[in-house]
């Protein structure tokens, strides 16, 4: 469920130009900073960051969307 809403709502901000969505596990695919990185997880795991980790980048910001409130403290951070 969670990983569901991580996805659209990084395919949200990329449409509206707020952000670059990449996927983890995506082929070739190694973290950019153009913008902020910022990791969503959609649960307390992690993984997310242990991929940047493995990838010599960490995050500006991380969300777990498994965590109540955190759509809404997404939305305040990124207004």
């Amino acid at each position: 469920m969670y990983g569901h809403a991580a996805r659209a709502l990084a395919e949200r901000l990329d449409r509206d130009g707020s952000v670059e969505a990449a996927w983890t596990g995506a082929p070739g695919l190694t973290p950019k900073a153009r913008f902020p990185i910022i990791a969503l997880d959609s649960c307390g795991a992690g993984c997310a960051l242990q991929w940047l980790a493995r990838h010599g980048a960490r995050a500006d910001r991380h969300y777990d969307l498994s965590v109540p409130g955190t759509m809404e403290r997404i939305a305040a951070d990124l207004t």
